[in-house]
């Protein structure tokens, strides 16, 4: 899944957890302003859409969506400040690791939320569930 010698990310693996996404689930969104997130595939097929909101990026106001899968395995960085949603779209249980820049700190979560129908992102997930 991940080898350092890739020199993939310039920061090391300090904490790895894996989530997983009933078919037709979607989890988000989701933002860190302290991390980031950087997702492998394990099983199913992911369609990760993401929303830049920072004023500074080339991508500012704009929706991208990534399709990862077992299938075909990679990594993908998830960049700070910029919503994200995780949807399985494949027929099968979904199952992500993810090797967060930091460790998940209890106290002090570097987590924000919105609901996945929001009028602060402009995309639509139609009438798919989720948190």
């Amino acid at each position: 899944m991940y080898d350092p010698r890739w020199n993939w990310h310039p920061d090391p693996v300090v904490f790895t957890y894996m989530f997983t996404i009933r078919p037709g689930m979607v989890k988000g969104w989701g933002l860190h302003k302290l991390h980031e997130d950087r997702y492998f595939v394990v099983q199913g097929e992911l369609e990760l859409v993401l929303y830049d909101p920072r004023p500074e990026s080339a991508t500012f106001n704009k929706i991208s969506k990534v399709y990862l899968s077992a299938s075909r395995p990679r990594l993908f960085n998830v960049p700070r400040f910029v919503w994200h949603a995780d949807r399985n779209i494949g027929q099968n249980e979904l199952i992500v690791v993810n090797f967060p820049t930091i460790q998940y700190d209890h106290k002090n979560p570097d987590k924000y939320r919105l609901p996945l129908h929001t009028d602060l992102i402009p995309y639509d997930f139609g009438n798919v569930s989720g948190w």
